[in-house]
């Protein structure tokens, strides 16, 4: 249970809220929770992608959905913006000293979440999320609808029987719908002066023309299928009933290859027509300050992405003293390997080009990096009870990125589980070229896609079954985002570059990469950086490869704020343990301290100080009552 501080920090927030609106009539705490169960139906029903990814029961999202997607028009997201603001306004609106001391902490969680959307909802262009997420500009390389759509019907459109197949049939049908209402608002946003970068069109019509290349039967939206279709054949015992089920599934791989050919590769054709069209158009300024009230629209962003209010000056200042911070290490790191001459980004660079470190470029190179991380994984899961005191259930699966979504995809990134367990976490590997991936950096990017990194804290958070599934829906970057990076930290702590100096420099390198992200992220967007100029400061600073490089740097300017997520959650985790650490000596307990970060789901930097705080006292009282039981 947890003190009856949240009631005083959360009514104290709300005293000039309530004087504003006048007298409330007191909810009783049975209202506040159908309003939380009416909130996520709200957003599930408009959302069933969202709906599939949880996994939840059809009446939890205000009916069936598993054949629907997701509504991309103008109309649909015009329709979404009031909801959001109201839903802040209903929050704001409820008595909480009427509610128990669990919903207080979810109100406090909401409260952020819901004022951060609802200014990201005023801005009339590019895209928003209703638990998070705002980006500028609606066709990008990281996650426009032709690019996620095929992955999603993938992993999350699961093919059990005929009904679900049909409905996969229904789905895939609505995906040229999609292409096709991404492309006319970003038509409409270029009316408003709102275009991608020229060299962000250039990568998106590349990608497209991948796409367009192959025929409708290597396509993911078939090949996923099949593979459906066929274990269901491969379940029948029975082979004359399965003869039966294989050939209807032959009907239904032909119908769905129809589509392909005749909507959604035509669908494709119309959005690169236009992005072929917009590109003498587009500027390659590559900042959000450029568009209409950008400086505005960063700020928005970077409070959702971070859950603070510090400002792109404060977080520039950040980044630039922890590059300096890390830059030390480095040097002494890398005279200990023989590596005395020149910066620090020069050595990098030159560690990362021994053949010593780096991955055959083949199909066996690709298969030895994929049981190299398996390996990593299975250690790490060997150690964990001794750091954390409750480990996810959910299964980790590692596997390579689609080659569709390879030009624009990062290095590495984690899918979560389904809330069900239907689906597993997936930890994604981007292996368009080994030579970007080496053994330097590979060990900490597992740490932290996968353990003890995202899937832990991610899927640990799905398995609250006690906590609202409002609360499970909910993420924030600066939480998830500084649990990974703390992950890292967490990893060579315990060991795990012992006997390895050039993976250890590559943690180092990947701590290095999360400060400079903030230097560029706010030259980007607030200080009128050039693409070249944040191009140059990564590359003389990190000493990557200038594949990785623009990859990144591309990311950042398409998804302001988020890259600012990972070294100020860090900060943050990091300081609040040292604080636990120095309050309690050797009471200290790091598998309590994980659990009290963790076992409360995703929250905001500033719910995170509370509740590491109100640990504490707890943690001393159990370490004295188990001094006194011995």
């Amino acid at each position: 249970m947890k003190p009856i501080r949240w009631a005083a920090a959360v009514v104290l927030g709300l005293t000039l809220a309530a004087s504003a609106c006048g007298p409330r009539q007191a909810q009783p705490m049975t209202a506040f929770e159908g309003k939380l169960s009416d909130w996520a139906r709200e957003i599930l029903a408009d959302s069933p992608e969202t709906a599939s990814q949880t996994g939840v029961q059809d009446d939890a999202a205000g009916g069936a959905y598993n054949d629907r997607l997701d509504d991309r028009s103008s109309i649909a997201l015009e329709a979404r913006r009031s909801p959001a603001v109201r839903r802040y306004a209903e929050l704001r609106a409820l008595d909480v000293s009427r509610l128990s001391e669990d919903d207080q902490l979810t109100y406090a969680v909401l409260r952020d979440q819901f004022a951060s959307v609802a200014g990201t909802a005023a801005f009339n262009y590019g895209d928003f999320g209703p638990l998070g997420g705002a980006h500028p500009y609606v066709i990008n390389q990281m996650d426009s609808a032709f690019i996620t759509l095929p992955s999603f019907l993938d992993e999350r459109h699961d093919v059990t029987d005929t009904a679900s197949a049909e409905a996969y049939i229904t789905r895939l049908r609505a995906v040229a719908d999609a292409i096709d209402q991404e492309t006319d608002r970003a038509r409409e946003d270029a009316a408003l002066g709102v275009r991608p970068p020229g060299f962000v069109l250039d990568t998106v019509a590349g990608m497209l023309e991948s796409v367009l290349r192959d025929p409708p039967s290597s396509q993911v939206y078939i090949t996923g299928f099949r593979t459906k279709l066929d274990a269901i054949a491969a379940r029948e015992q029975n082979a004359e009933r399965r003869t039966v089920i294989e050939r209807d599934n032959q009907v239904l791989i032909a119908r769905a290859e129809a589509i392909v050919r005749d909507n959604i590769l035509p669908a494709h054709q119309r959005a690169l027509a236009w992005v072929r069209s917009e590109r003498s158009r587009a500027s390659d300024a590559p900042g959000v300050s450029n568009l209409p009230r950008g400086a505005e629209y960063y700020a928005a962003v970077l409070k959702i992405e971070t859950t603070t209010d510090l400002t792109p000056d404060q977080i520039h200042t950040i980044g630039r003293n922890r590059v300096t911070e890390l830059n030390r290490e480095l040097d002494i790191a890398l005279r200990r390997l023989g590596l005395t001459e020149g910066p620090v980004g020069q050595r990098l660079a030159q560690l990362t080009a021994d053949p010593r470190y780096q991955y055959e470029d083949s199909d066996a190179g690709r298969a030895q990096l994929i049981t190299d991380v398996q390996a990593r994984v299975n250690r790490v899961m060997e150690r964990a009870p001794q750091w954390f005191g409750r480990l996810p259930q959910a299964r980790l699966e590692v596997r390579r990125v689609p080659a569709f979504a390879e030009a624009g995809a990062p290095g590495a990134y984690y899918n979560p589980p389904s809330l069900d367990g239907s689906s597993p976490g997936i930890y994604y590997i981007n292996m368009r070229s080994l030579a970007e991936m080496t053994r330097i950096d590979l060990p900490t990017q597992d740490f932290h896609e996968a353990v003890p990194g995202h899937h832990f804290q991610i899927a640990l958070a799905q398995e609250l079954t006690d906590t609202p599934l409002l609360r499970r829906m909910t993420s924030f970057n600066a939480y998830s985002e500084g649990w990974a990076l703390y992950a890292e930290e967490l990893a060579d702590e315990q060991g795990f570059h012992d006997g390895d100096a050039a993976g250890r420099i590559g943690y180092l390198r990947w701590q290095l990469w999360r400060a400079v992200r903030l230097v560029v992220d706010t030259g980007l967007h607030a200080k009128n950086w050039t693409r070249q100029q944040a191009i140059d400061y990564v590359s003389s600073t990190t000493g990557d490869l200038p594949g990785v490089v623009s990859t990144e740097v591309d990311r950042y300017i398409v998804w302001p704020g988020q890259a600012c997520g990972y070294e100020l959650g860090r900060r943050e985790i990091a300081r609040l343990r040292e604080e636990a650490r120095n309050e309690l000596g050797a009471d200290f307990d790091l598998r309590g301290f994980h659990d009290a970060v963790l076992l409360h789901g995703e929250v905001p930097l500033s719910v995170l100080d509370t509740l590491v705080r109100d640990w504490i006292p707890q943690q001393r009282r159990a370490a004295e009552r188990e001094r006194n039981r011995r």
